[in-house]
């Protein structure tokens, strides 16, 4: 029954405007099987040798286990420090030094947090034998954290242990560069913790054990990457018919992320989105989805083409402009309209054109240069599309220059 329902899902949210497709979302079912009911041989070592003793959890989904070991029943736990180790990557108990007080019998406690369920393995004897003159070995780690890749953000547990006779010593350093400010050692030395990873805390990191008969060191690279974040993303746009248009959306991430886009939910390209010549076809709901192995983003806007005669009714041409003898004089026109609107002007009934004093700039305003008396009047501008004409008027008067007729005086 379960398995039917495995899968990946999405949700599609649509109305009049467009489709926007949500991100998939996975459904699993966690388990935990429980250990092989076959019996466990006894570990025989040596007293002042070191002995590992394996876990083998069983299959289980996800991976998130803690390990703990019993000793003889439940719930009597093995205190861990300096000279006992159980790796939570591994589960497997590891002694550097075996005792005489070591005698029992082992068995591996397996908890999944994800579904709140525990198990435990069948008990393994360990026994130790007695030496008249136990012999000193050297630093030999067992434990040895792999080459990983960690999130940025994510916590993450670097683990190194070592047999030895006497209980080896373990330290910790990042070659070349100091350790990160944000980290943690515990387990007398097993564990490196290292809390809310940075692009700066990649790097190769060693673990050195060490006691009076010799060392031994293990190091391996940590890397450290980034799920999708946005560095430029998509927002809601209003664009004339006919006009040209490009859609673009920018994301960082380690890996680089991968960009496409979808239309109404379906997919419609990938990088940026280029439209030579707009039409209403081209309206609807854009989303840009960003994705690398560590996460997918999306972002959502529509794309309304619009099309309209020109209007003066929100922006039209000041009724009164008021300009200074021999200055500069600009008057703006601004109507709205798509496509763009042709812009002309006239001053009563004469079209006016370029020339030197003169200029109609790209965004429709009027520029007159070193203006005089004789330029006073009423300017009409016209704004025309394949949709219709519109125009407004305003009037200029030209006033004198302001001139200092009295200048100050120093006061006595």
């Amino acid at each position: 029954m379960k398995n039917r329902h495995v899968g990946k899902y999405v949700c599609l949210a649509q109305n009049t405007y467009g489709t926007i497709r949500s991100r998939e979302a996975t459904v699993t079912f966690g388990y935990l099987d429980m250990f092989s009911t076959e019996e466990r041989q006894a570990v025989h070592v040596k007293e002042g040798q070191g002995a590992v003793l394996l876990c083998a959890p069983p299959p289980h989904k996800p991976e998130d286990l803690s390990f703990r070991w019993m000793l003889d029943e439940f719930p009597i736990f093995i205190p861990l420090g300096k000279r006992r180790f159980v790796s939570q990557r591994t589960g497997n108990l590891y002694i550097s030094k075996v005792e005489l007080s070591d005698s029992g019998n082992y068995s591996c406690f397996v908890s999944s947090p994800s579904i709140a369920k525990s198990v435990f393995s069948k008990f393994i004897p360990l026994v130790p034998q007695a030496e008249r003159s136990a012999r000193r070995y050297p630093a030999d780690i067992r434990v040895k954290f792999p080459e990983t890749n960690a999130l940025v953000g994510q916590n993450i547990t670097l683990e190194c242990f070592a047999l030895g006779n006497p209980v080896p010593e373990i330290h910790w350093r990042k070659v070349d560069d100091e350790l990160p400010a944000n980290h943690e050692i515990s387990m007398s030395g097993a564990m490196l913790h290292i809390y809310g990873v940075q692009m700066e805390d990649e790097g190769t990191y060693e673990c050195e054990a060490h006691n009076s008969k010799g060392k031994d060191r293990h190091k391996a690279w940590l890397g450290v990457e980034a799920a999708p974040e946005w560095t430029v993303h998509v927002e809601d746009m209003r664009k004339d018919i006919n006009s040209h248009f490009t859609m673009s959306c920018q994301a960082s991430g380690k890996p680089q992320p991968s960009v496409h886009w979808l239309k109404n939910g379906i997919k419609h390209g990938n990088g940026n989105l280029t439209f030579s010549k707009l039409t209403f076809q081209d309206s609807g709901m854009f989303q840009c989805i960003a994705e690398n192995k560590h996460g997918i983003i999306n972002a959502n806007a529509e794309l309304r083409v619009i099309a309209c005669a020109p209007t003066f009714e929100q922006n039209p041409v000041k009724r009164r402009l008021l300009g200074a003898k021999n200055g500069r004089v600009v008057i703006e026109c601004k109507p709205e309209g798509a496509p763009r609107a042709d812009i002309s002007w006239s001053k009563g009934t004469e079209l006016l054109l370029n020339s030197s004093r003169i200029h109609i700039w790209y965004d429709g305003s009027l520029e007159i240069l070193n203006v005089t008396k004789q330029d006073e009047g009423r300017y009409t501008c016209f704004a025309e599309n394949i949709l219709g004409k519109a125009n407004s008027t305003g009037g200029l008067e030209i006033t004198e220059a302001t001139k200092i007729t009295l200048a100050p005086s120093n006061a006595a």
